[in-house]
């Protein structure tokens, strides 16, 4: 058996009967409302399908240059859950992140109302994995703190985006990876089929579950791994139902899929990549690229649009939080290590944002990518963080310390913008 390193305030088996358990309770029911809170823009939001309609036909036509992404899956949901047989997402993404949020606007005649939803629902669930795997109740909160606080999380889960549902699939998968049940075990890759069925960035998911029973030695579990992949094939297929009532076959499935990576493959390397690792350089500094800066006068009167100033400088990511992001990765490296002598269910989760960087360590990328990654990335920072207060010898100085940073990083999630360049020269 694996050594458990002690708790800090009480026993496991003590914990429910603390007094600390109702307090702990109710401060998770309080970052649950202050998520809530700061997605509230989500409640004034309604789905209108004449006017985006209208907007997706004057960008097709060249009336317009402009039709966000979050347009274009507002209207491909609407569009799926009316019985269409062609979409405008059927050769970018697969379907069911789409069909959500199609039912959010069936449902509540809000594209993104469905997203708030089910970030909420992943705070539980990273909860419940984070008390899996860190003994000390309290900071088991740590991880769904920061996650509530962090700024694309937050903006994710306020708009009608594929990625806050992929995280979803994704948080569970790993939930039912670490459980003893034994249902738990198909319905794990019932859930990664789910996973994939939202956005293809969750391609790392697959490799946690064999790592994770060739780490235990398992080998009963790691040889029978390849069928249990056919649950997710399985899976994965029948979110395609509506297409194949359609009167679409197997042939056409395979050939959209066929399209669809070589879709993806054109839009992360046909139109130029950066160097490799580029995504690395993005989540540790918080810096996008370089970037021309162009200033503007427009003269409304006149209609007329004068350049008045041309520069370089340095585009960086608005979502950026330089007390988290770079300790995430820190945080994944060293729980890895502590793993191998202590609580391996930590595996799967320490391991899941290093294969994601070797994953899209090269092509084109997008930050929001890595919200699929981030709960596994915070749940191993509360892990290092429980590590560090239990071994410290001063443990009031090392909780001060704790709640300062918590504090702090709470600060700038709330307060603190990034600008969008620094401008270099001129």
């Amino acid at each position: 058996m694996p050594r458990q390193f002690p708790t800090l305030f009480f026993s496991k088996n003590a914990i429910r009967h603390s007094r600390w358990y109702r307090p702990e309770l109710a401060a998770f029911g309080l970052i649950l409302v202050s998520l809530i809170v700061s997605c509230r823009s989500v409640f004034n939001t309604r789905f209108q399908p004449e006017i985006v309609l209208g907007l997706y036909n004057d960008f097709m036509s060249g009336r317009s240059s402009d039709f966000s992404d979050e347009a274009f899956y507002a209207l491909a949901g609407w569009r799926y859950v009316h019985g269409s047989s062609t979409n405008i997402m059927d050769l970018i993404h697969p379907p069911l992140a789409i069909y959500m949020i199609g039912f959010s606007e069936l449902l509540f005649m809000n594209h993104a109302l469905l997203s708030l939803i089910f970030s909420i629902f992943t705070l539980i669930i990273v909860y419940l994995i984070s008390k899996k795997v860190i003994p000390t109740s309290p900071i088991a909160l740590v991880p769904v703190f920061l996650l509530s606080l962090d700024k694309l999380y937050v903006k994710l889960s306020s708009i009608a985006w594929l990625d806050i549902y992929a995280t979803f699939f994704a948080s569970l998968s790993i939930f039912l990876l670490l459980s003893d049940r034994k249902w738990a075990r198909p319905l794990l890759f019932v859930t990664i089929g789910l996973a994939l069925s939202c956005k293809w960035t969750t391609v790392f998911l697959l490799a946690l579950p064999p790592l994770y029973y060739a780490f235990r030695k398992d080998w009963n579990q790691l040889k029978s791994y390849p069928l249990f992949l056919i649950l997710t094939v399985f899976t994965y297929t029948a979110t395609y139902a509506v297409f194949f009532l359609h009167g679409h076959t197997l042939q056409d499935f395979v050939t959209l899929q066929w399209d669809i990576l070589v879709g993806q493959r054109f839009e992360r390397f046909g139109r130029g990549s950066p160097p490799p690792f580029w995504i690395m350089l993005n989540f540790l500094t918080g810096v996008e690229g370089p970037t021309v800066i162009t200033k503007l006068l427009v003269d409304s009167s006149a209609k007329t649009v004068t350049v008045i100033n041309r520069g370089t400088g340095i585009s960086l990511i608005e979502y950026y939080n330089p007390l988290t992001w770079p300790m995430l990765f820190s945080a994944s490296i060293l729980s890895l290590y502590y793993s191998k002598n202590h609580d391996r269910r930590m595996v799967p989760l320490s391991s899941a944002l290093p294969i994601f960087f070797a994953i899209f360590s090269t092509g084109q990328h997008f930050i929001w990518y890595l919200l699929a990654v981030f709960p596994f990335a915070f749940v191993s920072l509360g892990y290092v963080t429980c590590r560090i207060c239990n071994e410290s010898r001063n443990k009031k100085v090392s909780i001060a310390i704790l709640v300062l940073y918590l504090a702090s990083a709470a600060v700038w999630s709330l307060f603190v913008t990034m600008p969008p360049y620094i401008q270099i020269s001129q």
